[in-house]
Formats: C-alpha cells, structure tokens, sequence
C-alpha cells in the first residue's frame, strides 16, 4: 500500500479521528477511533488508528480490560511508546474520577449496592487498593478517598489514618473497601481481622463502620450483609 494512504493526514475529513468529533461529536466515534486521538500519531508503518485497532484485538475489545493494562503492558503494544501509554491512563483515570465526583458526594448510601457503586473503579485495578468513605447522619458522603495502594494489611488500615480522615470531615459513619484482584470475593482471615479492629476503633470514637466491602470485577462481598460487622 501506498505510504501516504496508510498515513491519517491524508484521509478525508470525514474520515479522520479528530476532525470526526469535532463535526459529529465524541459518540459518533468507535473506540478504536476515540484511542486513537490519544495515541496521537502511528508509526511509519502503521497509522495511530491501525495501533489502536490492534490494541483492541488484544484485549478482546474489551475497555474494562484496557483500563486494567500496567504502563509496562500498553508499553509492549507496538506503536506506543512511553507518552503514549501515559496518556491512555490519563484518560482512564480522569473516567475513574469523574465516576466518583461531584455528583456521588452528598448522595445517599442506603443499601451495599449503592455503596458498591462508590468503588466500583476498584475492580479494574490489578494491585490491591484500599479506600474509605465518609458518611454525615444523613448517610450522605462528605468524603471518598484512597487510603493505601498495595497488599492490604494491619497496616495499610492503620486506624490512625483512616479515623483520622473521618473527624477531619466531621463522620458519623465510614465505609471502606478494598479489591482482590484475583476475582475471589471471600474474605480473608486479614480481612476480617482488619473488619474487627476498624469496628472497635470506632466505637472508642463514637464514628461507626458501616461496611466493609470487597470488590472485583465478579461483584462485591458486604461485611454488613452477611452480619460480620
């Protein structure tokens, strides 16, 4: 093929990623298209739209997938180099955020589902997170927030810090989570010791753990729902 046709400069407007959303908007683009604009440019051999074409074959053209992939593995598809992957998870974490921001705070949380859905972004990621929300007497959250990134244990839930975040905003309440990785949703015994030792913590507070919840990408476990707390 002709080198020029392979290059996206020289496509129709119409055609073309970026002019695409301006004319039509971003729904109008396939996800190939949308990673494409953030992969930018192709190689010599391969436009920025044929990388992302290939991108997503690997990951089953699958997105959850995507926002699973390590800087190393986006690294490993090639067409994209350093920049690049860091502009993929860019624009990941912004999707992350915009999940939990403004319109999550001062909502409700009335069942474990709704709270589940405060950290639902937990179940793409590949190493162990562990977050807290804050809750007032209206069960309303004044507070959603990452509190260790790694293997969870006594210390990462250091109830220093977390009921230290919790009469910084004034809770009556607090939920907090954490995700396996692994996909299996049953507790450890790490995890219902961690539960124990957050629940008393608490108490001496006068601040109560509402939940603790457990997230992968097979649904979530509640402490509350199966009387552990």
């Amino acid at each position: 093929m002709d080198e020029n046709k392979k290059s996206i400069k020289y496509w129709a407007d119409q055609d073309k990623p970026r002019e695409k959303l301006v004319q039509k908007g971003p729904f109008a683009l396939s996800d190939s298209e949308l990673i494409a604009i953030l992969i930018g440019s192709g190689t010599r051999e391969h436009s920025a739209l044929d990388i992302s074409r290939d991108l997503l074959r690997r990951i089953g053209h699958n997105l959850n997938e995507l926002a699973g992939l390590s800087h190393q593995e986006l690294k490993k598809i090639k067409g994209i180099g350093p920049a690049k992957a860091i502009a993929i998870h860019a624009a990941l974490e912004l999707g992350r955020r915009r999940q939990g921001a403004a319109p999550e705070y001062r909502k409700k949380i009335q069942s474990s589902s709704e709270a589940a859905s405060l950290f639902s972004h937990l179940k793409d990621s590949r190493q162990e997170e562990f977050w807290m929300a804050c809750l007032n007497r209206q069960l309303q959250v004044l507070y959603l927030g990452q509190i260790h990134l790694g293997g969870i244990s006594s210390v990462s839930a250091d109830p220093r810090i977390i009921f230290g975040k919790a009469l910084e905003h004034q809770a009556v309440s607090l939920i907090v989570s954490h995700n396996h990785p692994s996909g299996n949703l049953r507790p450890s015994k790490e995890d219902e010791a961690i539960t124990k030792k957050l629940k008393a913590a608490g108490e001496l507070l006068d601040i109560r753990l509402a939940d603790h919840l457990i997230i992968s990408r097979e649904g979530f476990f509640s402490f509350a729902d199966e009387g552990m707390i």
